[in-house]
This record gives structure tokens, C-alpha cells and sequence, in this order.
């Protein structure tokens, strides 16, 4: 029978003192710089497509290479986090501390009512510069399933007319060379906007 090593009194607190102190100070670097360093996402090319913008052109994403892109995918008839997102961005992009050059496109999720027209009048009440895109359903399923953009159609409650939409509310950083950089969310601050903003070139 081999003999055990002795513990020595008190290491094993030692020990959890200090992957307390590691957790505590992994907390607090900044989860932006997190990101940054161990996100997958950091070389992932933005996959490319086209669809049809508020004038109704053609319009393809590469074509703002050379921008950095703030991707939204939304609804004109959304009560809440799109109109959010969008006027929070439009107050990010004009701030003074925010890189110049940034655009913001708006992917419907609704093509059935968001048509060019409806695109236009929505986004020109947050900034004129926005991008809109529409297309037809065999268009938009791959542009959804290329940035996992989840997306549901909700019956109207009986006696109410339309329906809803149910999708995701990430917004995708694109950096000027065409990558993707990082995510922020639909609720976030116009501070932490900015600060994205500046991190995900």
C-alpha cells in the first residue's frame, strides 16, 4: 500500500482564493476586448448578396467595402425593437467620438409589406442614409440562414388584422475589409453603440 501525499494546512483555501481572484479579474476586462481576441468571427467574411434597396436598385453588400456596416434584420411594422435599434444607431453614427463612414443597412424580415416605397418612408424618419433591402423569399432565406437570422411569422389574435413577425435582433459589425467583427443588441445604449462602433472597424 503506497503511501499518500499530505496535504499541506491551508492550500486548498489558497488554492480557492485564488481562482477567486482569477475569475474577479477576468470579470473585469471589458467583454468588447474579449471579443475581439477570441471570437471566431474576427477573419469570417461577411457573405455577400444582393437585393433590391428603397429605390428599388439592385444593391450587393461588397459594395460598401471600405465601411464599416452596422447589419439590422427588422420589420417596418415592428413596435419595438426596430424602430429602437434604428433610432439608437442614427444618434450613434452622428456622435462625434463615432469612426466616420459608418452605414447602416436594414434587412426586412417582412418582404410581403416592406416593398421599396415602405422601406424609404421608414428609414428616412431615422436617417436618410440607411439602407433598406427587400427581395423575394428565395432571395432573403439564404441571406437569414447565412447571418442565423431566426425569423417567424405570428398569426394575428382573432378580431385583429395582420400578423407579426418574431426574428432575431442582433446587429452584425462588418468591418471595412468585409469581415465580421463582432455583435451588439437591439436594446444596447447609444454610448455602448458608439463604443462598438469604434472597437469593430
Amino acid at each position: 500500500m503506497s503511501a499518500s501525499t499530505p496535504t499541506i494546512p491551508g492550500t486548498r483555501r489558497l488554492g480557492t482564493v485564488a481562482l477567486v481572484l482569477l475569475l474577479a479579474a477576468v470579470a473585469t476586462i471589458p467583454v468588447i476586448a474579449l471579443w475581439k481576441a477570441f471570437g471566431p468571427h474576427a477573419t469570417t467574411a461577411a457573405p455577400d448578396f444582393t437585393l433590391t434597396d428603397q429605390d428599388g436598385r439592385p444593391f450587393t453588400l461588397s459594395s460598401l467595402r471600405g465601411h464599416e456596416v452596422a447589419l439590422f434584420f427588422g420589420w417596418t411594422h415592428c413596435p419595438d425593437e426596430c424602430p429602437t435599434a434604428m433610432a439608437a444607431l442614427a444618434r450613434a453614427v452622428r456622435d462625434k467620438d463615432a469612426p466616420a463612414g459608418v452605414r447602416v443597412v436594414f434587412v426586412s424580415v417582412d418582404p410581403a409589406r416592406d416593398t421599396p416605397d415602405a422601406l424609404g418612408r421608414y428609414l428616412r424618419g431615422f436617417n436618410p442614409l440607411f439602407v433598406g433591402l427587400t427581395g423575394t423569399k428565395a432571395q432573403l432565406d439564404p441571406v437569414y440562414a447565412d447571418y442565423h437570422t431566426f425569423r417567424r411569422i405570428v398569426a394575428a389574435e382573432p378580431g385583429v388584422s395582420g400578423y407579426s413577425v418574431e426574428h432575431g435582433t442582433a446587429i452584425t459589425y462588418i468591418g471595412r475589409d468585409g469581415t465580421i467583427k463582432g455583435y451588439g443588441h437591439w436594446d444596447d445604449s447609444v454610448p455602448a453603440l458608439v463604443a462598438e462602433l469604434k472597437s469593430y472597424q
